[in-house]
């Protein structure tokens, strides 16, 4: 009964797509290709409509001349002639197509693909987080992603094919009207029963994708398991493995029931678009007729019969791969108008666009509540306020918001009630990449890239120029005696993902490097979202002290469920269950012998570290 629906609900989704929607929607991407190579978009089309004329010309057009030829007499001189004309025609059509197939399509493929996903890359890039939280919308993003390339290939691949088989037809189709207007009447019923079929089948064939691409995913993730080097220890340690092979075994057995009953309703379309608009009606009913009128009315001469009777079985093979093709377009349509979705969306925050070059003097959050999506919330009626040159402490167990609290402080959501101000103007008012230049942010899962150690402190392509700023970050963040041990310095190229003389760092040395991007980046606020879980607490003591020296300047608000350097903060603010349950200084806190208090103790305890 739930599949039932779930096809219904995809046909509905196919059928909100009509044929002219499909078709602009396949004219948006041979715009983006003709906008991106315009030049190579134009020869491609000569190519295809040049091969057209040429193979009518070699194969239907030679057989009437040269059998009138024969019949009227004409000079041995005049064939050869002609023969040397079709020579040098074939010749042409060979060498163009070696040349596009090797060197123009090759090149030009590479330069679509990386403009489009480029275009692609930058939208998101410029969406809302909060848009991540969206299963439909990730789902699109890496559809679009992962098909936008693909799928321009096949529809320049098929407006290729159709402009090739409609200039075909073209001519075939005045060739068939010269010499017999009748005969064009067998040729479109066969089109008109092909195209009903397939377009029947291009639907099914939709329906089929979209309804296997969740199940697709999931298999496509337990596959990643086992050839990527995150999970290569625990499978080896533990029987995991044997679950996952399991559960990858009962996906596929998921697969097995959408494939066939697609494949059924495709097998009988596929029948009865072949057998009746091509067996029957092509090859034996106009075959009959065509030798009814050179047999009996002796309406043509040789010549003319032969070339139509040629002529029948190309035209009969262009019109049914036009039927085929049509309804392609007809489903790139449908996949185009996902990654139009995409592109079309808009980020939903507000931008007031404003900008200054004042310093920074305060931020403050009035009343502030969050949750994602319809959830319940994750901050609630939360009042915090920053100064500059602060040092600030935010605490709390896992899960008490403190990482919700940064993310709304770098406006990578928007409050839901309440306001956060910067030097008492609403954050909201600020143009989004102006406010954000102000924090340099190092995150609990800060990522590392393959590139050089220099590439992943600058968060760009490192310069000569820059390499004196790096070194002095790399020391601040504690990473100096590991900096002179690697072979290549800081040139050397972070993972072996590439490059087999890269080094993977261990978790404390990577955390240090990614520390270092903060020390590299002169904003007036730094924002380390616990960036030093992995070191032991002595050591995530001593990087908060250097840290806290180095940015004396600066204001500093560090997050952390462990209570090794609050005693540093200026102020501190305790967070449980998305709420500010205490605030003040290490001693008010101590002295007040709350919940802070008592988290300190017991960490303290465990540390050797109570003083």
């Amino acid at each position: 009964m739930m599949q039932k629906k779930y096809e219904k609900k995809q046909k509905l989704q196919a059928e909100k797509i009509g044929l002219g929607q499909c078709c602009r929607n396949v004219c948006f991407m041979l715009g983006k290709a003709a906008r991106y190579l315009p030049g190579y978009v134009i020869i491609f089309c000569l190519f295809q409509i040049y091969c057209a004329v040429q193979v009518f010309l070699e194969f239907t057009y030679t057989v009437k001349t040269l059998l009138d030829f024969i019949t009227e007499g004409a000079s041995y001189q005049q064939a050869v002639a002609y023969l040397l004309l079709m020579f040098a025609l074939v010749l042409i059509k060979l060498v163009w197509a070696a040349w596009m197939e090797n060197v123009a399509t090759p090149r030009a493929q590479e330069i679509l693909h990386r403009n489009l996903r480029m275009e692609l890359y930058q939208k998101a890039a410029g969406l809302d987080l909060e848009s991540y939280d969206d299963p439909k919308y990730y789902n699109e993003f890496v559809w679009s992603v992962n098909e936008a390339a693909n799928r321009m290939d096949l529809i320049l691949k098929d407006v290729g094919f159709l402009l090739n088989k409609a200039a075909y037809i073209l001519v075939s189709g005045a060739f068939f009207i010269a010499l017999d207007a009748f005969s064009i009447l067998f040729i479109f019923l066969s089109l008109i029963i092909t195209l009903l079929t397939n377009s029947y089948m291009g639907r099914v064939q939709y329906m089929r994708d979209t309804e296997l691409k969740p199940v697709e995913r999931k298999r496509s993730y337990f596959s990643r398991i086992f050839y990527l080097n995150d999970y290569a220890k625990e499978i080896r340690l533990n029987p995991v493995a044997c679950r996952l092979k399991k559960e990858f075994s009962e996906t596929n057995k998921e697969i097995y029931p959408i494939v066939d009953r697609y494949g059924k309703k495709n097998a009988a379309a596929d029948f009865i678009g072949d057998y009746f608009a091509n067996d029957i009606l092509i090859n034996t009913v106009y075959l009959g007729y065509l030798v009814y009128q050179t047999v009996v009315k002796q309406a043509f001469g040789y010549g003319s019969t032969m070339a139509l009777f040629q002529n029948s079985a190309g035209l009969k093979h262009s019109l049914g791969d036009l039927a085929a093709a049509l309804p392609r377009l007809e489903q790139h349509g449908l996949y185009v108008e996902k990654i139009r979705t995409f592109l079309a969306a808009e980020s939903k925050m507000q931008s007031g666009g404003y900008s200054t070059e004042e310093a920074f003097e305060s931020l403050k959050l009035n009343n502030v509540s969050f949750a994602y999506g319809k959830e319940q919330d994750t901050l609630h009626q939360v009042n915090l306020s920053v100064s500059a040159g602060e040092k600030i402490a935010i605490v709390g167990y896992n899960g008490a918001g403190k990482s919700t609290l940064i993310k709304l402080l770098l406006r990578l959501y928007d409050v839901k009630e309440g306001s956060i101000r910067l030097n008492g103007r609403d954050i909201r008012d600020y143009d989004p990449k102006y406010y954000r230049s102000l924090f340099a942010t190092i995150f609990q899962d800060y990522k590392i890239f393959a590139s050089s150690v220099a590439d992943n402190v600058k968060m760009d392509i490192a310069e000569e120029s820059d390499r004196g700023e790096i070194e002095r970050a790399l020391f601040l963040s504690g990473f100096s005696e590991r900096l002179h041990a690697l072979s290549n310095g800081m040139d050397t190229r972070m993972t072996r993902e590439f490059e087999e003389d890269g080094v993977n760092l261990s978790g404390g040395e990577a955390q240090k490097v990614a520390i270092a991007r903060t020390f590299y980046r002169r904003h007036p606020i730094i924002i380390l979202d616990e960036p030093s879980s992995a070191l032991d607490p002595i050591s995530e003591y001593q990087l908060n002290q250097t840290m806290l020296h180095a940015a004396k300047d600066k204001t500093v608000l560090f997050i952390s469920h462990r209570l090794s350097s609050t005693v540093l903060a200026d102020r501190i603010y305790m967070l449980e269950k998305g709420r500010i349950i205490e605030s003040g200084s290490h001693k008010e806190l101590m002295d007040l012998g709350g919940k802070y208090a008592q988290m300190f103790r017991l960490q303290a305890e465990r540390y050797h570290m109570l003083k």
